[in-house]
């Protein structure tokens, strides 16, 4: 994607196609074999990670680390919004939600808050600038989202979805679950896959990166803007060495997002039972595909 495109007719048809399943299937057919070349080295490297005296050991030892670390945000998250909390006590302090559960508890929040990061003072700026009710009333959507969703999506849902239509996480967007330029798809993300690892995707990131890299990022696969789908050409915006820069595409649609990393952690799953005789536990389906995302990012 192109950031002058993005109200264009250009833009609109690219967005549109990235939903379109004969598509994903078309950009799936490149994939696939490049995701099997990661996953070979993905594993070779758990296979030695630990120390132990067998791969499978070594296996069993990252798997629990990958967990161990999970489990604090989650308990932590699944306190701070829990829903009776948020009604018994924010509901008349929306001021206090936004003081202290977002700016002080929630990690990914207090983290981004505090990174010098030039390209996120924009983000800092709408962030101090929205009013804690809206802040609240977003959230409160979410959590809401996340709780049903959760329940509605049993581990057979999960095992049968497949496309895009089907895929439920494209209500968010109508739940008014996102706040434009300050909680989209990255945040939410975050805070949805620590306190359910099992039915939502996170690493979002990461994960689309780690998608540019997948589909050979130097194929335009049929998008209208001449450039990979999974990554932003900041043409508009200024750069210190006159070069445009590019990050991963930030408004890639989290329901289509969720579809590849479905797919992709099938063939982990698959792989890991073949090669280390385990069966990968569903519950956590979602953190073995952000430790992949970790390796292919970090592989390119």
């Amino acid at each position: 994607m192109q950031q002058s495109y993005l109200d264009t007719e250009i833009g609109k048809a690219e967005f549109q196609l990235l939903r379109n399943q004969e598509h994903i299937e078309k950009v799936w057919g490149v994939m696939e074999p490049i995701v099997d070349r990661y996953i070979d080295g993905f594993l070779e490297g758990i296979s030695n990670s630990k120390g132990m005296s067998n791969p499978q050991d070594n296996f069993t030892a990252f798997l629990q680390e990958l967990i161990n670390k999970n489990d604090s945000l989650h308990d932590k998250y699944h306190d701070i919004f829990a829903l009776d909390v948020m009604e018994e006590e924010y509901a008349e302090d929306t001021e206090g939600f936004k003081s202290a559960a977002l700016k002080k508890d929630c990690d990914v929040i207090r983290k981004t808050l505090q990174s010098r990061t030039e390209a996120l003072k924009e983000w800092k700026s709408k962030f101090y600038g929205c009013k804690s009710q809206t802040l609240y009333d977003t959230f409160y959507n979410l959590i809401s989202f996340a709780a049903e969703y959760n329940e509605e999506m049993d581990e057979e849902a999960m095992q049968t979805l497949d496309k895009v239509d089907d895929c439920g996480l494209a209500e968010m967007e109508e739940d008014a679950c996102y706040q434009s330029g300050v909680l989209g798809y990255g945040i939410v993300s975050n805070i949805l896959n620590h306190m359910y690892p099992r039915t939502f995707p996170g690493n979002y990131k990461a994960g689309v990166w780690s998608l540019y890299f997948l589909s050979d990022g130097t194929k335009q696969i049929d998008t209208p803007s001449g450039t990979s789908e999974f990554s932003m050409v900041k043409d508009e915006t200024w750069s210190k060495t006159d070069i445009y820069e590019m990050e991963h595409n930030y408004f890639f649609p989290y329901e289509v997002f969720c579809i590849y990393t479905l797919r992709i952690y099938r063939r982990l799953a698959e792989r890991i039972t073949d090669r280390f005789h385990k069966d990968y536990p569903s519950d956590y389906r979602f953190l073995i595909t952000n430790s992949f995302y970790e390796y292919v990012t970090s592989e390119n």
